[in-house]
């Protein structure tokens, strides 16, 4: 057996948009070419724009990057060798462009995942169950989520994306109630991944922090609320934000984080044991210091494939798998069955 990759990427293409119907076409996000010297994303010249926004297109990639018909998945079988080369079994692959995307008209919203999930399913579907995928959902209409979460779930994916703020709501909010038990149902884990919560910030550099620290907010208010006993079979994965935070927020949590006010809760010494909540660490973090409150169970691993940025590495779970400060047995576990267990693989 190979490895799993908790977290990879692919980038949109025109084919993408190709499943809105023709009273929808109005929604579709139009490629744009611009001299970089834009406020927004200062430097890149290649963007979707949608909504008001300019989002990365994928086209300004550096010349080591994975060819675009790998990172498009115009042909998957260039995304199975490159994984093959790695020693990758499954990889679970995420939308970049909704990473990003803040589109505030619901209907919009709905069309544009609707035909993005239609075409994630089409690209997958002929890797023999190597390339599994997450469902976006269009959480500003319950019900179409439903029906993606419906559709995907008999077309390969197994997961849903989320990031730290959606519709202008904490993850904890009762409106996503329905949502994640159609999930839990369903068999499908929650991905929360970095991502656009602010879009007057998010396309700045200096901004990439505030797609990072959502998660960890996220993590805690979904980890002190009942969203656990509520949904007791439901796995929850925390992407791309690293694993170092995990110290930090079981002392937050401690000290009374659920209410602002200070307190002295007791947390026993590995808080996430039997806890459904996965965390993607980095081949290149204190493991020793994060284990000791993670356990061995906990943790997954991703390349974060297609991108290029600071949680990327192609070769991030043989590079792990490296390292003499961690039990083998305990890497095997981060780089194969832990992701197994959080996509029931």
């Amino acid at each position: 057996m190979g490895f799993i990759d908790a977290d990879a990427h692919v980038w949109e293409s025109e084919d993408t948009w190709s499943y809105l119907t023709s009273g929808e076409r109005r929604w579709k996000p139009v490629l744009q070419t611009t001299d970089g010297e834009q406020h927004e994303w200062r430097g890149l010249k290649h963007f979707w724009y949608v909504d008001g926004q300019l989002l990365p297109s994928g086209r300004d990639a550096a010349p080591d990057a994975p060819p675009e018909h790998d990172r498009t998945l115009a042909d998957p079988r260039a995304r199975i060798a490159a994984m093959d080369r790695h020693g990758i079994e499954t990889q679970v692959v995420i939308s970049t462009f909704f990473l990003g995307a803040d589109i505030r008209q619901a209907e919009a919203q709905v069309a544009l995942a609707r035909s993005c999930n239609r075409w994630l399913a089409d690209r997958c579907r002929a890797s023999n169950g190597r390339l599994r995928w997450s469902i976006v959902p269009p959480l500003r209409d319950i019900a179409a989520t439903i029906e993606e979460i419906h559709h995907g779930a008999k077309n390969g994916a197994v997961s849903i994306l989320v990031r730290g703020v959606e519709a202008g709501r904490l993850l904890t909010d009762p409106y996503f109630h329905p949502v994640y038990a159609e999930a839990e149902r369903q068999g499908l884990a929650v991905g929360v991944h970095i991502g656009n919560v602010d879009r007057a910030i998010h396309h700045q550099r200096a901004g990439i922090i505030f797609s990072v620290l959502p998660v960890v907010g996220a993590f805690i208010g979904l980890f002190v609320s009942d969203i656990r006993q509520r949904f007791p079979s439901l796995n929850f994965a925390f992407l791309e934000a690293g694993s170092e935070w995990l110290p930090f927020a079981f002392r937050e949590i401690s000290r009374g984080a659920d209410t602002g006010r200070r307190k002295h809760n007791v947390l026993g010494s590995m808080p996430l044991a039997g806890a459904r909540f996965f965390v993607a660490c980095t081949m290149d973090e204190d493991l020793p210091h994060v284990l000791r409150c993670s356990g061995a169970e906990n943790l997954v691993i991703g390349t974060d494939y297609g991108h290029q940025d600071l949680g990327t590495d192609a070769a991030a779970h043989a590079l792990l798998l490296a390292r003499r400060d961690v039990p083998r047995d305990v890497l095997s576990q981060i780089s194969d069955s832990n992701g197994r267990v959080l996509y029931r693989l």
